[in-house]
């Protein structure tokens, strides 16, 4: 190949890039070429006029592939873009004799593509920032960009701050964290902290408002980069309403569940002839469990086979849209083979797009029982109400409703008469008539509601009776009315008569007897008195003079005439006692009573102290309780207690260390005092011996008395109104034990370890 087919080889790829260049300066102005392959045919055919076949084929070829690899599809614009020189040049570059004025070219048209590029893309960008600017500002949804790391506020649109209640530079001042209630915080920052695709739903969260109100929102994030930083562009839309008429739809649904689930009342729905719901109420009346109601084939196995045609029947209405609802009772079948009673009540509904019956249970299993039991007892008690001997009356509207057979006869009536107009007016004494009608009236208007009075009626053959009523308000056939007892007195108002004047004539013997007895009394008393009086004098003289004779004439007396003066002696000393205690006992039962508060604690410290000092070698402890009070006469109360006292001292003797009690005990008759020692005791056996004047339990050689005492302490106690009783054994002690009126203890009482129980 000579230089001029070189040169040629050289020129057609030169001239196709040529061609190539000329295009792009083309589309600069953006003049729209048809077919761009038209360039690389011009390109192709002339490097074959100028150097042949061998230099048109490889001009060609370097064409053919710069079209392929730059050109876009038939009639778009022709781009040449920087990465389209690039790989020209590498073809080029494999084209001999070419290298070095394609790399200069290339140099050239890469820098001029590059700038073209940039131009390009830098229109672009702010076309697209214009775009996204308005879209951003103007978009009806609340948007925002917020800083990845700091969580600040980058950017807010105009729906934000309407929809927020903050200005823009409100907006900007702030975290997203302040827009968030307080609790929601940790659960966002634990949510901004986790891995994150570039666009997120991120579901519904709660946001403030600056007036405070809470905000249900849907938030979609997409990250990206806003000057220079990493940031995420937020959408928020509110949801709040539909949140909210949720919430309330799943309430209304859960209140609804519960109230279903949880109702006294069963409730059903059948489908098909079997349940398909129940809640545990329903499956509670048949013993079932609800998993083993829904489990049954079949309905009819817990109906009784006797109703199951009834319950078939109402329930197929039902379906069938006979009726629009439908109520009827049915026997049932327990799961352990009982029988129960219901009440059904079912509507048709739909259940999975099918017919179905929705329903209500009831167990009136109790109700049908207490209906038996009435309807017996109403039985029993109109029998009992017919065959009574007493009158039984049922009055409204002034009139007889009801009468038994016993309130016609008492009258003299028929029951037809009585109940054909007539009312308790015209079996009334005229006289008697004001009373019962006002007794109608204060029962009829609820004054009272039960009244008890006598009144005199009349007979139907004109005979008066006294009668005696026991009646109350009550209802009959919604109105009031009033029902009542009537009973025939008559027979026990003459007995009653004849007694009361028997009482009289016996209260006028009993006045003239008390009388004659008080006389009695009285001349006894004087008699007693002078006796005792008279009896003292020569009883002074005989142990007077014997006491002379044991002084004076002793030494010429021998040892049995000085016994027989002792005896004497002892014997006028002893009577001295017994007229002292007859007196005592005298005054006691005739010496007038007066009452007051007396302090027995300290009463019986004083009775104590004055035996200890008689006694003074021996060794008795007292133990007083303190704080018994009671309503006595201090006078009497002081002699009962000195005798009681007295007697505990002396029966005590035997003993080395003598222990005396006084106190108050609860006994089943109420607080009683006792007086308990350990001495000698007695056996009860003889204890009705106690309180008769001159019984003694024990030898005067014993322990020395008159048998005088325990009589008055009966009769001071008696004379208060109380009782006096003993326990005791033989050589384990005694205790009295004696009530007083208004006795009480400022403290506690003891519970008397003895048992004292109640007198006989």
């Amino acid at each position: 190949m000579g230089e001029r087919g070189r040169n040629v080889w050289a020129a057609g790829p030169l001239l196709t890039l040529a061609a190539a260049g000329a295009v792009e300066l083309v589309d600069r102005f953006l003049v729209h070429i048809p077919t761009p392959g038209v360039v690389v045919l011009l390109a192709a055919a002339y490097a074959a006029y100028l150097g042949g076949f061998r230099a048109g084929l490889a001009s060609s070829l370097v064409a053919v592939l710069y079209s392929a690899w730059t050109l876009s599809e038939p009639g778009a614009v022709f781009h040449y873009a920087p990465e389209s020189a690039v790989r020209l040049a590498v073809l080029l570059a494999a084209t001999p004799g070419t290298a070095l004025l394609v790399g200069v070219l290339r140099d050239r048209l890469v820098r001029e593509t590059l700038r073209a590029a940039e131009l390009h893309a830098e229109h672009r960008r702010r076309s697209l920032e214009e775009a996204f600017g308005v879209l951003f500002r103007h978009n009806p949804l609340p948007m925002w960009v917020y800083d990845v790391e700091t969580l600040h506020f980058l950017a807010v649109n105009r729906a934000a701050v309407a929809h927020y209640g903050y200005s823009e530079e409100e907006f900007l001042r702030m975290r997203i964290t302040e827009i968030r209630p307080e609790e929601d915080v940790p659960r966002l920052l634990e949510d901004i902290r986790r891995p994150r695709p570039e666009f997120q739903q991120s579901g519904v969260w709660r946001h403030r408002t600056k007036d405070g109100r809470v905000l249900h929102v849907e938030v979609s994030s997409h990250r990206l980069e806003f000057a220079g930083r990493p940031a995420v562009l937020v959408v928020a839309q509110d949801v709040t309403d539909r949140v909210r008429t949720e919430q309330a739809l799943q309430e209304s649904e859960e209140m609804f569940r519960n109230l279903v689930e949880h109702s006294p009342l069963g409730v059903f729905v059948l489908q098909d002839g079997r349940a398909v719901y129940v809640n545990q109420a329903a499956a509670a009346i048949f013993g079932d469990t609800v998993d083993q109601a829904l489990a049954l084939p079949a309905v009819r196995e817990r109906v009784h086979p006797d109703d199951w045609p009834t319950v078939e029947r109402e329930l197929g209405r039902v379906l069938a849209g006979d009726a629009p609802h439908v109520s009827f009772a049915a026997r049932g079948l327990r799961r352990d083979g009982t029988m129960v009673h219901v009440e059904v009540h079912g509507v048709r509904t739909t259940f999975r797009g099918r017919p179905a019956v929705l329903g209500t249970l009831t167990d009136v299993t109790a109700r049908r029982r207490a209906e038996e039991a009435l309807r017996e007892s109403e039985e029993k008690f109109r029998s009992l109400v017919e065959q009574s001997l007493v009158g039984v009356y049922l009055i409204q509207d002034g009139v007889f409703r009801y009468v038994n057979p016993a309130l016609a006869t008492i009258f003299g009536y028929t029951r037809q008469e009585l109940l054909e107009g007539m009312g308790p007016r015209d079996v009334t004494h005229p006289e008697d008539w004001p009373l019962v009608q006002e007794n109608l009236r204060r029962r009829l208007e609820g004054e009272v509601e039960a009244v008890q009075y006598g009144f005199r009626g009349v007979r139907k053959d004109g005979r008066v009776i006294h009668v005696e009523v026991h009646g109350r308000r009550t209802v009959y056939e919604g109105r009031p009315a009033v029902i009542g007892t009537l009973v025939d007195v008559t027979e026990r108002k003459q007995a009653e008569e004849a007694l009361r004047a028997l009482t009289q004539e016996l209260e006028e013997r009993v006045q003239e007897r008390t009388a004659q007895l008080e006389a009695a009394n009285r001349e006894l008393e004087a008699f007693s008195y002078s006796v005792a009086h008279d009896l003292r004098a020569p009883l002074r003289s005989i142990d007077g003079f014997s006491q002379a004779l044991l002084e004076d004439y002793g030494e010429q007396l021998d040892e049995t005439g000085q016994d027989y003066l002792r005896r004497v002696r002892a014997a006028s000393q002893r009577m001295g006692e017994l007229i002292d205690d007859l007196l005592r006992l005298s005054r006691v039962a005739r010496s007038p009573m007066q009452l007051q508060e007396v302090d027995l604690s300290a009463l019986v410290a004083r009775i104590g102290a004055e035996l200890r000092q008689r006694a003074a070698g021996r060794a008795v402890e007292l133990r007083v309780q303190a704080g018994v009070v009671a309503r006595a006469d201090p006078k009497l109360l002081a002699v009962a207690l000195e005798n009681l006292l007295d007697n505990a001292w002396k029966f005590t003797a035997p003993r080395p260390q003598a222990l005396v009690e006084f106190g108050v005990v609860q006994t089943e008759g109420g607080l009683a005092c006792f007086v308990r020692d350990n001495g000698v005791g007695f056996d009860l056996r003889y204890a009705d011996k106690l309180f008769a004047p001159f019984q003694r339990l024990h030898k005067p050689s014993e322990f020395p008395g008159t048998g005088i005492g325990l009589a008055t302490v009966q009769r001071v106690v008696a004379r208060h109104g109380g009782k006096v009783w003993a326990q005791a054994q033989v050589d384990g002690g005694a205790t009295f034990y004696f009530t007083l009126p208004g006795l009480e203890v400022r403290g506690a009482a003891e519970t008397d370890p003895a048992g004292g129980g109640q007198p006989g």
